[in-house]
């Protein structure tokens, strides 16, 4: 199905619902997932849609056009239908990721010259990740940036002193939505825990609300998801 414009690829989370023959509904231009029996007689299973011939038959089509069309025949059963590909970063809300872990999820490998700040941009990727530490203690007076929760869905980022309005960076988390960037939100409490550094949870994409002043830059964030129970209890 690695075609057309809306393709699905290998690797690909699928979230599907299950129908059955009393419970599916009409199928016909829908993607569905087909069961069937292959010549060893192992189970095998199809992605394919669903549409009608002129004599009543269906006919099942790949959006790859490498793949024949096939006749739906009686071997073959209608499992499940496809309603959404997952974004496995969406999995990911919520949960815990020591800083060195958190690459993978972009599929980048760990640089410590690359990952430990604060504020790293994926260019080709066009991501920018926000990993934020709220307690600043120790820290020097320049690098306790006013990092807080407003609400459940609100928060106050600052920028590191270099970045403005004008700057590359500044620009591109203003104006994310309309380059098509995501900003994503990474969050710990301290940086320590148990003597040990501290792991960051996800909370998701953000989306830029507003800002104030020029250098550094105070940017309030609002959340698409609630990570768990409140961030201010």
């Amino acid at each position: 199905m690695n075609g057309g414009k809306n393709p699905v690829l290998g690797g690909d989370y699928l979230l599907l619902e299950l129908i059955t023959p009393s419970r599916a509904g009409s199928i016909t231009g829908n993607v569905v997932a087909i069961e069937r029996q292959d010549d060893s007689g192992d189970n095998q299973y199809l992605l394919r849609v669903v549409t009608k011939g002129r004599d009543g038959q269906y006919i099942l089509k790949a959006n790859n056009p490498d793949y024949e069309d096939l006749t739906a025949t009686d071997d073959m059963r209608t499992l499940a239908r496809l309603r959404n590909i997952i974004d496995p970063l969406d999995l990911a809300l919520g949960e815990s990721f020591m800083r060195e872990d958190i690459p993978a999820l972009f599929g980048e490998a760990y640089n410590p010259g690359n990952w430990n700040v604060g504020h790293v941009v994926l260019a080709q990727k066009k991501a920018h990740i926000l990993l934020v530490t709220l307690n600043k203690q120790g820290r020097a007076d320049e690098h306790k940036y006013m990092d807080h929760w407003i609400d459940d869905t609100h928060f106050h980022w600052q920028s590191q002193n270099a970045t403005d309005p004008t700057s590359k960076r500044g620009n591109e988390i203003i104006r994310h939505a309309a380059l098509g960037i995501d900003v994503h939100l990474f969050v710990r409490d301290t940086k320590l825990a148990v003597g040990k550094a501290a792991p960051f949870t996800y909370h998701g994409r953000v989306r830029y609300q507003s800002h104030q002043g020029s250098r550094p830059m105070s940017i309030v964030f609002g959340l698409d998801a609630v990570v768990g129970s409140s961030p201010l209890d």
